[in-house]
């Protein structure tokens, strides 16, 4: 079913919070007028089809219905017993039933809203899943026939899934507007959510703690004249290089950009001491003894650094709400007469 399942996901024309409603119009996308054989407590093929649902003036029928459920809950249901899979089956039909009067009240949505797809647009879309999926005039046509579809089935599917898409950006998308005002206002509500904490760039020269108790003193008059050198103006990455003892050595003692909370507290004392550019007196920590350099700190970077992210948020949650009270407000003007 991977091609099929392209149709829903391909010219995200739509927010990801209406994929909920999009996954159940697989459902349409795919059903085959049909009768479903249900077996019967004598095992004998029974032929069933009803009006299951009447929605203004269009039906849905028990064969619908069913072709829902089991596209859907397949590999469940195949897993059942006969008597469980028939209360599983129970279970299911009011909620899909739900589900396909919401995308037939859609669907009439469309038509009152005349909006329509161009063949050029069906053949775009099918370009792309040729393209994604490395296919073939040939094997597209096979994964069609897979699934029990012809090509015209597939772009007559195809045109009102995009229908359906197209519905829900004029009726609800194009409605949202989120302001830099809105913006601002959920960033200071919560600053606490967005803040990032602070990055110190510090380079150092460092010194093994020496076992031996009575050499620490020795130690300590040798960082001392090494950061004199460095006061005099020798360059810090060069004596890291020659006298470091930490890994960071190699690299003239840089540590890189390090987040409050990750170093050492005695290194992140020194170095929210510094200003950008000077260097610290040599500080003992547990680890031994340093010579820290601040060549940079990074703050938060405010609201602008967030400004898109809070904005994709704020669309996301007027959707869902907006597409909520569009399709409540579809059933509400409706007339729907459910016969299960």
């Amino acid at each position: 079913m991977t091609v099929i399942m392209h149709i829903i996901s391909k010219n995200n024309l739509i927010s990801s919070s209406s994929q909920v409603f999009l996954k159940i119009s697989l459902f349409i996308l795919l059903m085959i007028p049909v009768l479903i054989m249900i077996p019967s407590h004598t095992h004998s093929a029974v032929l069933l089809d009803r009006v299951v649902a009447t929605v203004n003036d269009e039906v849905i029928t028990w064969s619908e219905l069913m072709s829902a459920i089991m596209l859907e809950g397949r590999a469940l249901l195949d897993k059942a017993a006969a008597e469980e899979r028939k209360k599983q089956i129970k279970e299911l039909e009011r909620p899909y039933l739900d589900e396909l009067i919401n995308l037939r009240l859609q669907l009439q949505a469309a038509r009152k809203m005349r909006l329509s797809v161009g063949e050029a647009e069906i053949d775009a879309s099918i370009a792309e899943i040729r393209s994604k999926y490395n296919l073939t005039d040939e094997s597209l046509k096979a994964s069609l026939e897979a699934e029990g579809l012809t090509m015209n089935e597939y772009r007559s599917r195809l045109r009102e899934q995009i229908l359906l898409q197209k519905t829900v950006n004029f009726a609800v998308q194009s409605k949202i507007v989120i302001t830099d005002n809105s913006i601002e206002k959920h960033y200071n509500q919560n600053k606490e959510t967005y803040a990032e904490k602070e990055s110190l760039k510090i380079r150092q020269i460092f010194f093994l703690d020496p076992e031996d108790s009575s050499a620490r003193s020795a130690l300590l008059t040798r960082a001392e004249d090494i950061a004199h050198d460095i006061q005099d103006g020798k360059d810090f990455s060069e004596l890291a290089r020659e006298f470091s003892e930490g890994p960071e050595k190699e690299f003239g003692g840089d540590l890189g950009y390090l987040k409050l909370g990750s170093a050492l507290k005695e290194v992140e004392d020194a170095a929210l001491a510094l200003k950008v550019g000077e260097v610290s007196e040599p500080f003992w920590s547990p680890a031994g003894l340093h010579i820290i350099k601040l060549e940079d700190r990074r703050g938060d970077g405010g609201i602008d650094k967030v400004r898109d992210r809070i904005r994709e948020k704020l669309f996301q949650e007027a959707f869902q709400s907006k597409f909520r009270h569009w399709r409540a407000e579809l059933r509400e003007k409706a007339y729907i007469e459910i016969k299960l």
